[in-house]
């Protein structure tokens, strides 16, 4: 595991959005859902995890990181052109 992007568990996930672990649980089941329904994911929908710890899910730092600068929402304005 890389100490300069390491992974990120759903507590640390959602004390680095600022929402309860639960929400980064559901977040994560709407993304699931979309994708088992043929659905393409959108800027908003958490990514999937980049790894599996048994049943745990943790994505690596930098991933949070790229979807934090890019979803919409919670004041964050997209770039206009």
């Amino acid at each position: 595991m890389s100490e300069e992007n390491p992974y990120l568990d759903t507590d640390a996930v959602a004390e680095r959005i600022g929402v309860a672990a639960e929400t980064v649980r559901v977040y994560l089941k709407r993304t699931r859902k979309r994708i088992a329904d043929g659905r393409p994911v959108r800027p908003q929908d958490l990514p999937l995890p980049d790894k599996q710890f048994g049943r745990s899910p943790a994505w690596r730092e930098t991933t949070i990181d790229t979807w934090i600068s890019s979803r919409p929402g919670r004041g964050h304005r997209p770039s206009v052109p």
